[in-house]
């Protein structure tokens, strides 16, 4: 049975390198959303622009059906608010077959007074429908930017009050889990109710720790579903929950190397850049899905890759490549 013990002296040394993981990931992520942002803000007020000057409505009867541009037109005649016949297309986003002789409530612009057919439109027209797209894109970013922004806040706010807890002195060892591209530092705790697993951002303290050594942590591995483990007198963030099951995927003990020194970011940076490679296919799937084209790609792309970034550091992933776990 593990006996509580007050807490070290001196006081805990804080994992400095887990908290800038954590903002290497979100900065990018907040600068790539913002920039996408005001992309769309630009883009809203253009594609709102021929629907805001369709302040005048009538009641138009669609006089041929399948006309330019793309067989998606609509020609509808129509009496305006000063009582002259016009004529105008109402662009559809796909193909529709509407009678002839169906009749519609359109808005235009009554002071466009060209000769030729108008511009209208009714509800649920190609102009509508790009407003639409680009509003969801609004809202689909700022919730990423949001939610990501919790997360990472909530981590960097939260994983410094575990020091308040009580201590225990427990044996762990140092694992390295691989799943996929994903390579993750774990820590394998013997506690009062068996084995117990946390994922936890890497620090060098981890890899000089040898198997089945005692190390502190503070909160209790049966009971708790986050612990703070303390080795060599540093803090080791956890990066998740702890399982009471082995981690799924490729689990090895990890190599000990008692001269182990700090990793830098920029190698940290170059283990998880392999994962926003499989941005481009994202983007393409939501281009084919979305019908939004080039530029649905390229703001896809850009976002699936500023997250597919972040995602692994929120994880504490390792510093090491995934072919040398």
């Amino acid at each position: 049975m593990a006996a509580m013990t007050p807490p070290t002296s001196p006081p805990l040394r804080p994992h400095r390198r887990a908290a800038r993981q954590l903002l290497l990931g979100l900065v990018p992520l907040l600068v790539v959303g913002l920039v996408l942002l005001v992309a769309l803000a630009v883009r809203l007020g253009d594609v709102r622009a021929p629907l805001a000057a369709g302040t005048a409505t009538a009641t138009a009867t669609v006089t041929a059906v399948g006309t330019a541009p793309d067989g998606r037109g609509l020609d509808v005649s129509f009496t305006d608010e000063e009582g002259t016949p016009r004529t105008g297309v109402i662009e559809l986003e796909r193909a529709l077959d509407v009678p002839v002789g169906a009749r519609l409530t359109v808005r235009y612009d009554p002071d466009d007074t060209a000769d030729g057919s108008a511009r209208v439109h009714t509800d649920g027209d190609a102009a509508s429908a790009a407003v639409s797209d680009v509003v969801f894109g609004l809202v689909a970013v700022l919730v990423v930017l949001l939610a990501a922004t919790a997360l990472t806040t909530a981590r960097l706010l939260g994983r410094p009050r575990l020091r308040s807890r009580p201590a225990l002195r427990l044996t762990a060892t140092h694992v390295v889990v691989r799943q996929g591209l994903l390579v993750r530092s774990w820590l394998e705790i013997d506690s009062s109710a068996g084995l117990r697993w946390l994922p936890v951002h890497w620090a060098p303290e981890l890899d000089r720790l040898t198997p089945g050594a005692r190390i502190e942590v503070r909160g209790d591995p049966a009971r708790d579903r986050l612990v703070l483990p303390v080795v060599e007198g540093a803090e080791i963030w956890p990066s998740g929950r702890v399982r009471g099951r082995e981690p799924r995927g490729e689990l090895r003990q990890a190599a000990v190397d008692p001269a182990a020194t700090d990793v830098g970011l920029a190698r940290q940076a170059r283990a998880d850049g392999v994962l926003p490679f499989l941005a481009p296919v994202l983007g393409l799937l939501w281009s084919y899905v979305d019908s939004s084209g080039p530029l649905g790609f390229l703001a896809v792309t850009a976002l699936s890759a500023a997250v597919l970034f972040w995602l692994p550091q929120l994880l504490g992933s390792d510093p090491r490549s995934p072919g040398r776990t």
